[in-house]
């Protein structure tokens, strides 16, 4: 891609992943040029929206971890999968759930007015991010597919997430493949997470016309399925992939950058 479009930053917006952007672990502990960026993008009046696959906390709560490490973000600016799937619940009629996540996400459900039911008899299955996931929650969630027809809901489809040690672990879309190939099941299965169509537009309802820039550590996840709908691709390498894996791939992102301070760098050349 040529540099036309940053030529005219009134024509930007900024979709700008949370992990692997913005803050390193599972923490929110944030890089340390996080917050010389955001601020760079308030200053300038660059739209930008911070988005995240996150599915072990509603948004509130990130706010306010982020603020405590010194990021403050208005609640407009954040934007997670648990803001579209109380709708998306709603609209299918599913308030019986099982639900594969944390305490705090079903804290959360069952405060939208949802059942967060302990056995199979049960309407959905919402599959989100799991450190406690065991055999148990496995049988359930078969069981209520297999036996009692409920639907699968994953939060995200994100394949494989990066620990705080370093090591990483299966994704909600890893455990939902798990589930779609152990129940032989043919129905559609939402995608409530970025990039999909509804959640980018969901970010996007209330930003100003413009090219639209998906900035993110996930190839695989993120970055490609942006470029498949047409959206502009910033690959960082600060978070669970490096440069060398795009070797690995048949995609190219629009640009790469080794930080944020690097990408603001590059901005600022279009301001002067």
């Amino acid at each position: 891609m040529d540099q036309y479009t940053f030529q005219k930053l009134n024509m930007v917006r900024l979709l700008l992943d949370l992990d692997g952007v913005l803050v390193k672990d599972k923490a929110l502990n944030p890089f340390p040029d996080a917050v010389e960026f955001l601020r760079f993008l308030s200053d300038t009046g660059l739209p930008f929206k911070v988005v995240s696959n996150n599915s072990t906390r509603p948004p509130e709560e990130i706010l306010q971890e982020l603020k405590i490490k010194g990021v403050n973000l208005s609640k407009e600016r954040l934007v997670t999968p648990l803001s579209v799937l109380p709708n998306y619940l709603r609209e299918k009629g599913l308030f019986h759930i099982f639900v594969i996540g944390t305490p705090s996400l079903k804290s959360y459900l069952e405060r939208e007015g949802f059942h967060a039911i302990e056995n199979h008899n049960v309407q959905a299955v919402v599959i989100g991010q799991d450190r406690s996931l065991d055999f148990r929650k496995i049988k359930v969630a078969t069981s209520a597919i297999f036996l009692s027809d409920a639907e699968i809901v994953p939060v995200n489809l994100s394949r494989i997430v990066k620990d705080d040690d370093g090591l990483y672990f299966p994704g909600a879309g890893s455990i939902t493949q798990m589930l779609l190939h152990a129940c032989n099941y043919n129905r559609e299965v939402p995608n409530l997470g970025k990039p999909s169509k509804e959640f980018i537009n969901y970010a996007l309802r209330d930003m100003p016309e413009g090219e639209t820039f998906l900035v993110s550590d996930d190839i695989y996840t993120d970055l490609i399925g942006a470029k498949d709908l047409g959206i502009n691709t910033v690959f960082m390498t600060t978070g669970k992939y490096k440069r060398e894996e795009l070797l690995k791939t048949d995609f190219r992102p629009d640009f790469v950058f080794e930080s944020l301070k690097d990408f603001g760098s590059f901005l600022k050349t279009f301001l002067r």
